[in-house]
């Protein structure tokens, strides 16, 4: 696309950060938003930015933890408001239907923050799952260049944003997951945290989504995959613990496409999914939701 680079991004303007932020209340909104003062947060009991968790109806283990962490860069002011004020973690559908559900031998902290790049991870050592702003700001980027390519209509950086952002919170859940219950996992963890996000999007998407729906939001993530890679690889990017964007992007499809071959046929025509690969992907598909099931 000509705006990422393997290790950062061309940072957007100002007036662009202006529109990002204008339009975070909407796209975190996901029907009736639990609206959060970021005043009301900084007054409350708990952390500055931080917002109590509510354990879900029927929950069986301690509620997921949710804190908006104040950036220093000016810049970066305007999108933690609007985070804030949205409350995005509980905008996450899948986060919501899996908050509780899970024995966690330790606290589990949801954190936005300020991280000098755009990224999310996992902090083994904090508990902590952090996702970055500098991410929704260069995802909103990436969504604007994919909305323009494609002729799409106003609204579609908004759902980029949301449904990349479901799925990097979803992917590392997963590493939380590993770690805190020491799954095990046979081969790359990465690839088996990103089959879980995936899954947990098609089984638990929002109530208000049809599965058509959450199906184009995993193929927004597979554009996002393959917009990071740069083609030009070097023995570091060979061995590094992620696998190559273009095999994440071609793994997801595979996902996606094993959910029924019969209606997304189209995605070998269109070169999305190469028809050898497309022959094992129902079974890819089944296996892959049944292990992490059984776990």
């Amino acid at each position: 696309t000509g705006i990422f680079r393997r290790h950062g991004c061309l940072m957007p303007s100002s007036s662009f950060a202006t529109t990002l932020t204008m339009a975070l209340a909407v796209l975190l909104a996901g029907g009736t938003p639990a609206t959060v003062a970021a005043g009301d947060a900084r007054k409350s009991s708990t952390p500055t930015g931080s917002v109590a968790a509510q354990p879900a109806t029927a929950a069986r283990g301690p509620a997921f933890e949710y804190a908006y962490r104040p950036p220093s860069a000016p810049d970066l002011q305007p999108i933690y408001q609007r985070v804030v004020e949205a409350d995005l973690w509980r905008q996450l559908p899948e986060l919501q239907e899996l908050d509780g559900l899970f024995a966690l031998p330790r606290r589990l902290r949801f954190v936005t923050a300020e991280c000098g790049e755009p990224g999310a991870f996992y902090r083994p050592a904090q508990g902590e799952v952090v996702l970055c702003y500098e991410s929704l700001r260069t995802l909103y980027a990436q969504g604007q260049a994919h909305r323009q390519a494609l002729g799409l209509g106003e609204d579609h950086p908004l759902r980029y944003v949301r449904a990349n952002v479901r799925f990097m919170v979803l992917h590392e859940l997963g590493h939380a997951l590993v770690d805190l219950f020491d799954l095990p996992v046979t081969g790359r963890q990465e690839d088996a945290v990103d089959q879980l996000a995936a899954i947990l999007m098609l089984r638990f998407g929002g109530r208000d989504e049809s599965p058509g729906e959450v199906i184009e939001d995993l193929r927004l993530v597979a554009n996002w995959l393959l917009s990071r890679s740069t083609g030009a690889y070097d023995i570091d990017a060979f061995a590094d613990e992620h696998a190559l964007g273009e095999q994440r992007f071609f793994n997801l499809q595979c996902l996606v496409y094993g959910t029924d071959p019969d209606a997304f046929a189209g995605m070998v025509d269109a070169g999305d999914l190469t028809a050898a690969r497309a022959a094992s992907c129902p079974r890819e598909s089944r296996q892959t939701s049944r292990a992490w099931v059984r776990l």
